[in-house]
């Protein structure tokens, strides 16, 4: 079955709420993601365990988008799912492992932590 855009606004709506899992007995492992952990060094370590970054290329061609979505893909955070504002700005981001299974982290990004701060995660197990 197809993962609507009904069901990731639900995921990403569970993630900002901080509703999320962090298996850590899944095929391949994560590291070890903590909420208030610097997401660019979580990013580092989900790479360098093999997670590779969902490429989102709505995301690459926005060109009317607000300054954190512009920031992030400059950063080349190319995995944004998206950001919505509720006073500071909380985005969704997504990786993939070599089994399939998905991994989308929630961030909270402030002024004084741009490249954002990890809330929560969730990771969906490849459905055959």
């Amino acid at each position: 079955m197809p993962y609507t855009l009904v069901q990731r606004f639900v995921s990403l709506g569970l993630l900002m709420a901080g509703v999320g899992l962090a298996p850590g007995a899944f095929a391949q492992r994560l590291p070890r993601l903590r909420q208030g952990m610097n997401y660019p060094e979580a990013r580092e370590q989900l790479i360098a365990r093999g997670w590779q970054p969902v490429v989102n290329p709505v995301m690459l061609e926005v060109t009317n988008t607000t300054p954190i979505v512009a920031y992030l893909i400059s950063q080349g955070f190319s995995e944004l799912i998206g950001c919505q504002p509720f006073g500071v700005d909380v985005c969704a981001f997504q990786f993939r492992n070599r089994h399939g299974h998905i991994l989308e982290i929630a961030t909270v990004h402030l002024g004084v932590t741009p490249g954002g701060t990890i809330t929560s995660w969730v990771v969906r197990r490849n459905t055959p």
